[in-house]
């Protein structure tokens, strides 16, 4: 099939990964974009981008989008995050499992095949960094989620996997640690966007945790996301999304430098009282990822930086 004649179904569109994927998607011309959201998206997209009103938690809307749309890619990026699965785990268990579920199941009953699944995983599936090798923690490493969000993760993988083993339809889950950037809003680890922010406000800001992220700059996961839907690939495979693994102190110090290439003045950013050391898995070996999908963006974590700050800069 010709690129220009997909038809692309994203949930979680309006997110800020979704945002970002959907950009991509248009900008290369593959075609129709469908979100699929609760509510439609604030920004605005061209004349091929379609909004499907629905919730992942009610299998009716998901069964009438999959058929009103009859897709041939799915990127499923909608969930809830972290802190709403601790607080709602009732409600997480029923978008973040059962959606996935209701969906996979849509998905299966088309009449014709999906030539593409995407299922965004999570790096949560993994344990502590202590527990893998010298080369990172690399995908085919074993699971040790240390939350809820972590272990519907991987009970999504799963599905993905059992998916592509029913029906053939080529399925990738691509894992993601911290994410920054325009966008990045929404979740414990949008602390360090939040910094950049406060920055660009004039205001001093307090980091909740200490210790080592995984960086993705937002732009390069949603184009990320965008590539392993529409380039080349067969089977299924998780990979590692492209990042870069820093110290919460080296994020702060460049935070610092690259406000001051760009003329702002230089707040207080330090870390809150009693802060411990972060939970979050860094280290993500994404060679494979690289291999499989050439494409795939990966911008410095100085270069993210300044490329945000400019952003927040020119929003405020």
């Amino acid at each position: 099939m010709n690129i220009e004649k997909k038809r692309i179904l994203i949930t979680g569109s309006t997110g800020c990964i979704g945002t970002h994927a959907v950009h991509t998607l248009l900008n290369e011309g593959v075609g129709d974009v469908f979100g699929f959201n609760r509510s439609e998206p604030a920004n605005e997209f061209s004349e091929n981008y379609h909004f499907i009103q629905g919730d992942l938690s009610d299998p009716t809307s998901i069964e009438r989008a999959v058929n009103e749309v009859q897709p041939t890619h799915v990127i499923h990026l909608g969930a809830l995050q972290t802190p709403d699965c601790r607080d709602f785990p009732i409600k997480g268990l029923e978008v973040n499992v059962l959606g996935t579920a209701y969906l996979f199941r849509a998905c299966q009953r088309l009449s014709n095949p999906l030539e593409r699944f995407v299922f965004a995983s999570s790096s949560a599936v993994n344990g502590n960094r202590s527990l893998y090798g010298e080369s990172g923690v690399r995908p085919e490493d074993p699971y040790h989620p240390f939350n809820l969000y972590g272990y519907w993760k991987v009970s999504g993988e799963g599905m993905a996997q059992a998916f592509h083993q029913a029906c053939g339809t080529p399925t990738v889950s691509l894992r993601l640690a911290t994410t920054y950037g325009p966008g990045r809003d929404r979740g414990f680890t949008a602390a360090m966007t939040s910094a950049i922010k406060s920055l660009v406000n004039g205001e001093s800001f307090l980091i909740p945790y200490r210790g080592k992220e995984h960086y993705h700059f937002s732009l390069d996961v949603g184009a990320g996301f965008a590539r392993a839907a529409i380039d080349p690939f067969d089977g299924y495979g998780v990979f590692n999304l492209l990042g870069e693994t820093s110290s919460i102190d080296n994020f702060i110090e460049l935070i610092q430098k690259e406000s001051l290439s760009l003329g702002m003045k230089s707040q207080n950013i330090s870390y809150a009282e009693g802060a411990k050391n972060s939970p979050f898995i860094y280290d993500l070996n994404d060679e494979a990822t690289k291999e499989t999908f050439p494409k795939m963006p990966k911008t410095s974590l100085s270069e993210g930086i300044h490329q945000s700050l400019k952003y927040f800069r020119e929003i405020t």
